[in-house]
């Protein structure tokens, strides 16, 4: 495939170079290019002569994608929100106890909160607030005309989760090509950021067993966690916007390349 490369993405962040080195090394075909924010047009305009495509980068060069009807493009997540995860792995999500709103009509009951967007936009990050912290952020999004920076797209009408916190031990990314984990990566101990390979296989056998019941697209990101109560489901994600972290990337370039490579000349 040819891989387009937001050129700033994951600069300096873990698994980036090993990204470049990798599509360097093996000869797989890549360009980089700025990404346009919302709209997702690539400066330099692409140059490819086929649709063979694998965008690497922010959730708006699915509109690019889509245009030039790149394929695989962008493995976009979009209909598969939090509701339609819910419905197909009830009880092993994190948050199935969460409530579903507008971001105007979600509340604070107790002294913290759990917040996440219901749809894989990156319309912001789920956060887990205070009261005071929450009440003003929701202000601003919601009053005084989008007043957040990192979070532009965020508007009242927002589809969020609203649920209490809950005890997490660690947290995985597991990524999954064509029904199956071929890599995955901690990304977060005792509440901490915490990047390592070194992941039990019990880990790979949760993420696998769940893969096995639904699949929300032919290569996703699938969060997971080890909670008091045991694993549970943190959330999917698009595979071509997720950091990296301590993944095998060698692994992941050569399973989506075996799997979505076109022979473009017989």
């Amino acid at each position: 495939m040819h891989w387009i490369v937001q050129e700033d993405f994951l600069l300096g962040k873990p698994g980036w170079a090993d990204l470049i080195d990798t599509l360097i090394r093996f000869g797989v075909e890549h360009t980089f290019h700025r990404v346009t924010p919302r709209s997702g047009e690539l400066v330099p305009g692409p140059s490819v002569l086929h649709a063979n495509v694998f965008c690497y980068g922010s959730y708006s060069m699915r509109h690019v994608a889509t245009r030039f009807q790149w394929k695989p493009g962008i493995f976009d997540l979009y209909q598969q929100d939090f509701e339609q995860q819910r419905a197909y792995w009830g009880g092993e999500m994190l948050n199935h106890h969460a409530v579903v709103c507008d971001l105007a009509s979600a509340t604070c009951e107790g002294d913290t909160v759990f917040v996440r967007p219901v749809a894989d936009t990156k319309s912001f990050t789920g956060k887990l607030f205070e009261r005071r912290e929450f009440e003003d952020w929701k202000r601003r999004a919601c009053d005084l005309g989008n007043a957040l920076p990192d979070s532009p797209s965020l508007k009242a009408d927002t589809l969020v989760q609203v649920c209490d916190p809950v005890e997490i031990h660690a947290e995985y990314r597991c990524w999954i090509v064509k029904g199956k984990v071929v890599t995955c990566s901690v990304y977060r101990r005792g509440g901490l950021a915490f990047f390592s390979d070194e992941v039990d296989e019990r880990v790979v056998a949760y993420a696998q067993d769940r893969v096995a019941e639904w699949q929300p697209h032919e290569a996703f990101v699938l969060d997971v966690c080890d909670t008091p109560a045991g694993m549970r489901v943190v959330e999917i994600n698009t595979i071509n916007c997720s950091a990296l972290y301590a993944a095998n990337v060698q692994r992941l370039v050569g399973a989506l390349e075996g799997a979505f490579s076109e022979n473009l000349f017989g």
